[in-house]
Formats: structure tokens, sequence, C-alpha cells
């Protein structure tokens, strides 16, 4: 958590989800670059299914990957990869965790994508081992049938000893599905390779919207920095927590939060007048 605002560099944006006519998406990977330069983001991975896209562009630094799919005794299971090396390729018949641990051999990185589109519980996920983290939130499943916000399958892996990272994406495969779930990412430098290792390092929040600004930590005290929001929650494990809430009609732009080992582990939860939100990755405490 504390990394992404204690690092030196720059604060760069990216949608680490975006499909295009390469596969089952209906925007080809040029249009798709030239719509997210024209909205201030910094990268883009290109995830089409079972297809790596590599596209150049002088000022949008682009990530390539792929998604894959794998059904395992009635459980369904999405993984994005990043990175992706050239002339890989996944063969078929992998289980989920195999194509996991290949992907990390190469050298590459592995998100679960949608666990709540999936309908994946903890029982399908608790065993699975070296990927990045989940998506937290995927705008195109939210916008398609509801179900993009997976942060119960976030907690219920973080309560249970799982120690990832939390990814809003865009899962763009239309115009109507994109521009909707980003994260916010610290960089020493705007090139591939930096931006791949604070991806890696967890140097990053996740948001629909919300900015978190700044957290520090000062012994049992963490203090919240923000854009106009309705409440800043410290979202824990168990029984414990905090909700910080604004008056009614009213916004507050920061939080002070108090910490006990109890917890297990924090992470901060911006929330806006629109419903939006902004999460942090999290903070281990035992």
């Amino acid at each position: 958590m504390l990394e992404a605002f204690t690092a030196p560099g720059t604060w760069l944006k990216g949608n680490l989800h975006t499909h295009t006519t390469n596969s089952d998406g209906r925007v080809t990977p040029q249009e798709r670059i030239a719509g997210y330069n024209s909205r201030g983001y910094d990268f883009i991975a290109f995830t089409d299914h079972y297809a790596v896209t590599r596209e150049t562009d002088g000022e949008l630094i682009v990530i390539p990957g792929a998604e894959y799919d794998f059904g395992e005794q009635g459980r369904f299971y999405h993984l994005v990869m990043l990175n992706a090396p050239q002339g890989f390729h996944l063969f078929d018949g992998m289980s989920v965790q195999e194509a996991i641990d290949e992907i990390a051999a190469m050298g590459a990185m592995s998100v679960l994508a949608h666990p709540y589109w999936c309908g994946l519980s903890l029982p399908d996920l608790r065993d699975i081992r070296g990927c990045l983290g989940i998506e937290v939130y995927n705008h195109n499943c939210h916008c398609g049938i509801a179900k993009g916000l997976s942060t119960v399958h976030w907690d219920d892996l973080l309560a249970a000893g799982w120690r990832g990272y939390g990814f809003a994406v865009d899962d763009c495969h239309y115009l109507s599905d994109a521009y909707g779930g980003w994260i916010m990412l610290k960089s020493g430098k705007r090139d591939l390779e930096s931006i791949l290792d604070a991806i890696k390092g967890g140097r990053f929040y996740s948001t629909c919207g919300p900015e978190i600004r700044s957290i520090e930590r000062r012994d049992n005290q963490l203090s919240v920095e923000c854009s106009d929001a309705v409440a800043v929650n410290l979202v824990c494990r168990k029984q414990f927590g905090w909700r910080v809430a604004a008056p009614e009609g009213q916004v507050i732009n920061s939080a002070q939060l108090t910490l006990d080992r109890q917890m297990g582990y924090v992470r901060v939860e911006v929330v806006d007048a629109r419903g939006r939100a902004a999460w942090s990755n999290p903070l281990f405490l035992t």
C-alpha cells in the first residue's frame, strides 16, 4: 500500500485489460490506442483472447498480453497475462495453476480476471498461488451484468492469508465499456520497463474516478488525503475496520484511521458522491 505514495516518481494512468478486433473486440488496436491516448492514459495492455497483440505508438506505452480461460471440474477461470514474451503461446490442456507457473517461468505476470463474473468462491480461489492479484473491479462486467465488483472475493482471500493486489480494469470489447476502471501507478520513468516494475511491486492504486493523493502511516495511525469523497473506509478482516463519512450534502478530503494488529491486513477505500470508488493495495499488519 504505502510504497505507491512514498516512492519517488510520477503518477501514470493505465488500463490493463483491453480487447481489439484481433479477438472478440469491436475496435481495432490502432483505434484503441487513439482513444486511450486522447483521454490522458499513459499505458494500456492489449489482452486479446488467446492472441498476443503487439502495437506501438509514439506516446502511449503498450504492454503486450493475452487472456486465457480454463474449465476445471465445473469451475471457470479467466487469466490475464501481462508482458508476453515474443513467440509466446500457452498450450491447451493446462490447469490454471500450471498456466500461472508457466507464465511466471517466462518472466511474465498473471492476474485472475473478474472472479464474480466467473462465479468463483473462496474455495475455488484460495489454493491458487503465484498470480499477481485479482481484478477487484471490471468495467465490462459491471456494464454488462452488474457483476464487476469483486471486493468480497479479495477480502476473503486476504483474510485467508493470500497476498495479492487488486486491479481495476476496463476489459473493454466495445466503446461503451471503455474508460471506466484503471490503475494509477507511481513510476520513476515513463517507459515499459519501469511501468512493469511498478506493477510487480504493487506501487499503484485502482480507481473508477476518485483520487487517493497520499497515505501515510505514523505508528498506529493512517492518514489519508483524497479527492472529494463522501466516505473513506478502512477495510480489514472479520469485524474490524473504520468508516469516516462526510456530513449529509458535504464532502471530505482527508481521514485519520486507527490501526490494530488484530485487523490482520488493511486496505483503504475512497467513495465519491456518484458511488465510484478507489482502492489501495493492502497493508499487512501481521
